[in-house]
């Protein structure tokens, strides 16, 4: 992944924007450059333009963080559409929504990479959303270690 380019596509979760600027600290110190983009709201896919400007600026890209049903289910939909475009990539989501997104990816026939994490993550306070991203580093790292290479 040196020299390469990850894009960190926030769903603007609270304390998302937390667990993916530690992200972002692990991917820089191994040389990784790193794209912050923010979905308008975690409710809804990606807008095409932003979209379009992952595609156009990242090599791979990793989405976070999902805690509910319907932004897991837009997380899955929206790696489904960047991998379509030759930017591969994977989510973070909560435990409890491991379950949905094999449902969600059996239904449109398409299974993205994803990590679940601990839930719940809203209730965590700054200190342990950095300890969650450090965690979690190295299996985030390879949703796209291997495929951008």
């Amino acid at each position: 992944l040196q020299k390469k380019t990850v894009g960190l596509l926030d769903i603007s979760k609270p304390k998302g924007d937390i667990f993916l600027d530690r992200i972002a600290v692990g991917l820089n110190e191994r040389g990784v450059r790193v794209k912050r983009f923010s979905k308008p709201t975690f409710t809804r896919l990606a807008p095409i333009q932003l979209k379009n400007e992952i595609v156009g600026s990242c090599d791979a890209v990793i989405e976070a963080l999902a805690d509910w049903g319907s932004c897991t289910s837009c997380s899955l939909q929206d790696i489904r559409e960047l991998d379509s475009r030759g930017i591969p990539g994977g989510y973070v989501a909560s435990e409890p929504f491991e379950v949905a997104a094999q449902s969600h990816g059996d239904a449109i026939g398409f299974h993205a990479d994803g990590i679940f994490v601990s839930h719940p993550i809203q209730d965590r306070n700054i200190e342990e959303m950095k300890e969650l991203a450090e965690t979690f580093f190295e299996s985030i790292l390879g949703l796209i270690c291997k495929k951008s290479t």
